[in-house]
């Protein structure tokens, strides 16, 4: 059985779509743990209506979504445990598809996948079509929490996911959980492979350089820069991944590309603010 724990909230639409790809999937042992983060019944209806579809579990949290995660983890009953994200869907065969990969290698606690929008084109996170074995290296290809699925067996080893880490942590770290989830499998000794026929989709994130967007890479790079200090990554990689948004926030301004050098220069510095900050908050 699978155990999908959803964390949602202030969504409605998004999540129905999610629930009726899950009434056409073609294997029908999984249960639903629906952890509501919102303060009212807005989901009482839905989770009525789609009751006699599938199990449904529908539990409550507080906000902070490695917060929400680790609850609904706490509940699970699968073999199996993803985390499809509220607004994300599934293809028929996404489930099929995870158990016989997982059937098929048992060497592996957790298997990864794409992430696409509708027309098939990768949507939130880089990953290739090329199967891959996850390192400390390649990581940031091997997909994003949408297409984790990981043995039921194996999270007690790996625990469960950092909650200052994450979208709605009370620290200023709001990125980054779901790298640490599957770095941390591979440091207790868990493989962990990177399948692209594996697929979950999910609309495209927004490339516009507005100021919400300008806003979330500072809090997202905070997250990175807080991931990379966790991990003990060694000096010349910490460098690279300044290196990298520095020539970009300068390309940038040298093609007096004023918006898209103000979301650069605010990636780099949430990175700088996360990496500086981490040690207060690692033993929290």
């Amino acid at each position: 059985m699978f155990s999908l724990v959803v964390c949602t909230v202030d969504r409605f639409d998004q999540l129905e779509r999610l629930f009726h790809s899950l009434v056409g999937q073609q294997h029908r042992n999984f249960e639903v743990i629906l952890v509501d983060q919102n303060v009212d019944g807005r989901l009482d209806e839905l989770v009525a209506r789609f009751s006699s579809e599938f199990l449904i579990r529908h539990i409550r949290s507080p906000k902070g979504l490695s917060r929400a995660r680790n609850n609904g983890i706490a509940v699970a009953k699968g073999d199996y445990v993803c985390f499809p994200d509220d607004d994300c869907w599934y293809e028929a065969d996404t489930l099929v598809t995870a158990e016989a990969l997982l059937i098929a290698h048992p060497e592996l606690a957790i298997v990864t996948g794409r992430t696409l929008d509708a027309e098939g084109i990768t949507s939130v996170s880089p990953t290739g079509d090329v199967q891959l074995e996850l390192t400390r290296w390649n990581y940031l290809k091997c997909g994003n929490s949408n297409g984790i699925f990981v043995r039921g067996t194996a999270l007690a080893e790996i625990g469960g996911f950092d909650e200052n880490l994450g979208v709605g942590s009370e620290s200023p770290f709001q990125s980054g959980e779901e790298a640490d989830f599957l770095l941390r499998a591979l440091a207790v000794g868990k493989r962990v492979r990177f399948f692209p026929n594996l697929i979950v989709h999910h609309d495209r994130v927004t490339t516009d350089y507005g100021s919400k967007q300008v806003e979330r890479a500072r809090k997202y790079g905070r997250g990175f820069g807080a991931l990379i200090r966790k991990q003990a990554f060694p000096l010349p990689y910490v460098a690279y991944r300044l290196f990298r948004p520095i020539v970009g926030w300068l390309l940038a301004l040298i093609s007096l590309k004023r918006d898209a050098a103000r979301y650069k220069r605010a990636w780099l510095l949430g990175i700088l603010e996360g990496y500086a900050a981490w040690p207060r908050w690692r033993s929290s």
